[in-house]
């Protein structure tokens, strides 16, 4: 199953008159033109918002069947300081953003946490998300850590503070782009998948694809209907999208081999068409399946 990140069409959310979109018409415009039913969402897009608009967009996503997934918050949060009113805050922030993400109807949200790499600073950490389990258990929601630089930025260390955390609710969020800022991306996402509901499948750009130039060749000699067919099947013979940064390959390959069956976030970072950018992102995970299963 795939879900949208909503960051890789946010740019949609600037446009004025007509053809402005709002926050509350993202589920309709994921399912017309994206072709899928779930969302993820970012909680600096509720900016202002009242429970009632944030329940306008869940009833939104109701009526045209393509639901909110996640909740992310995107500011690192501090649960690792050794201020007991830094870590307070923390938490009292997360427990918010889980209301929120129970009145948008999520099964999950998702936090990154900004903390050094010590002893101290993982027990803060441990016990401060036991607490912020708490609320998510009140509300049947899972709490997703994404990687940060410092104590998350180590999978095996990200994979022991979730084990020292415990219970069936916290778990992560592996992201393609880190996976291979890390140097092995294979080793880091093999280590965290197996913890997560959501892979988010971050994207960096495409190759312009090339259509089948025999398939053109054959297409100019005919005409007609003969000739209309040609060129359709010129064109359906267009080679999937050739991702650009990292092999795309590798990393399903690695999430494959630990068999997640979980959601797939569609992530594009790169320029250009955030729409386009999805739907490529789609078509080449979608071939690198193919490619993995033919291997």
């Amino acid at each position: 199953m795939y879900s949208l990140n909503v960051n890789s069409i946010r740019s949609l959310l600037k446009k004025r008159g007509k053809n402005a979109l709002s926050v509350q018409d993202l589920p309709r415009y994921t399912q017309d033109h994206l072709d899928l039913r779930a969302l993820n969402l970012s909680t600096d897009l509720l900016k202002g918002m009242s429970r009632s608009d944030i329940e306008k967009i869940r009833d939104s996503g109701d009526k045209v069947g393509c639901t909110c997934l996640m909740l992310s918050e995107p500011e690192a949060l501090d649960m690792g300081s050794a201020s007991d009113s830094t870590g307070d805050a923390a938490i009292d922030r997360m427990s918010r953003v889980i209301v929120a993400g129970s009145v948008l109807g999520c099964n999950a949200v998702s936090l990154s946490i900004k903390s050094k790499d010590n002893d101290d600073a993982f027990e803060f950490t441990a016990d401060r998300m036991k607490r912020v389990l708490e609320a998510a258990d009140k509300v049947d929601i899972n709490v997703l850590i994404s990687p940060h630089s410092g104590l998350t930025e180590d999978p095996d260390r990200t994979t022991e503070l979730v084990k020292a955390i415990g219970g069936f609710r916290i778990g992560t969020l592996p992201d393609f782009v880190a996976a291979h800022k890390s140097g092995d991306a294979a080793h880091y996402l093999r280590r965290l998948t197996p913890y997560a509901t959501v892979v988010n499948a971050s994207t960096l750009g495409f190759e312009d694809p090339e259509p089948d130039t025999e398939a053109m060749k054959a297409a100019e000699g005919l005409s007609g209907l003969d000739a209309l067919a040609a060129e359709l099947e010129a064109m359906d013979e267009v080679t999937a999208p050739v991702h650009v940064g990292y092999e795309l390959e590798t990393m399903i390959g690695a999430i494959k081999a630990v068999g997640f069956s979980g959601n797939i976030a569609l992530d594009y970072r790169g320029d250009g068409d955030g729409t386009l950018g999805v739907l490529q992102t789609k078509d080449a995970i979608e071939a690198a399946l193919v490619s993995l299963a033919e291997s």
